[in-house]
């Protein structure tokens, strides 16, 4: 007896639910694309949309700009006024001297600090003066060289010892630093045969000129006495 072959089993259709959804979706994006063409159309010559007349109601929506005058363009001078004569610019390189805060900056600014003193301490090192007795006549004239501080103490003295050293060691000359000219402290001023450095002058006592002395002024004679008249008798 011959053996029936079972039949595949067929696909299943597509449920009713989806299927109903996804024609209420079609039909609805149809007629929102329907009102929307029939709602707008062209008007020629006005350069705009009009409302259509099967669609009373809808707005009108400008398509064309209003119009506005143009500005000149600006003149040569004022362009490069605002751009500078760089036609190019770029970021230049800064150096370190000139941004705040930095070491090279605090150097530069000492340096610039003994250049403005150095018009008073020289004619101090002219007189043979000591770093210490530099630093007392500074002092005396502190509230006038204070602005002319980089960075002054708050408090009392203004002028240091140690200030006044890093002052004339800052400071150059086509001779060497202005260090070289100040009077070692244990040295005295203005003595005779001390050992001063090459920088400074030597002193000597003040002597008389040797040779013949020379010979003592002519005293005048006094006048001879008159005789009394009791001797003439």
């Amino acid at each position: 007896m011959p053996v029936r072959m079972a039949a595949p089993p067929l696909r299943p259709g597509r449920r009713p639910a989806s299927s109903a959804a996804f024609a209420f979706t079609t039909v609805a994006v149809a007629a929102w694309v329907a009102c929307s063409s029939s709602a707008f159309v062209f008007a020629p010559g006005r350069g705009a949309l009009a409302p259509s007349l099967a669609a009373p109601g809808r707005t009108v929506v400008a398509l064309r700009a209003e119009p506005t005058r143009l500005e000149a363009p600006p003149s040569d001078a004022e362009l490069q006024e605002d751009g500078g004569i760089d036609p190019r610019p770029i970021k230049r390189f800064k150096p370190k001297r000139e941004i705040r805060g930095s070491l090279c900056y605090a150097r530069r600014e000492l340096n610039e600090e003994s250049d403005r003193l150095r018009p008073y301490i020289v004619p101090l090192l002219e007189k043979q003066l000591s770093v210490k007795e530099i630093a007392f006549v500074l002092n005396r004239i502190g509230a006038k060289l204070r602005p002319l501080l980089f960075k002054p103490r708050l408090g009392l003295p203004i002028f240091t010892e140690h200030k006044v050293r890093r002052l004339l060691r800052r400071a150059r000359t086509p001779n060497g630093r202005l260090i070289k000219y100040a009077r070692p402290n244990w040295l005295p001023p203005g003595a005779p045969g001390a050992p001063y450095p090459d920088t400074m002058y030597d002193v000597y006592a003040e002597v008389p000129p040797l040779g013949s002395s020379p010979s003592p002024p002519a005293k005048e004679e006094a006048p001879a006495a008159e005789e009394s008249p009791a001797a003439e008798e």
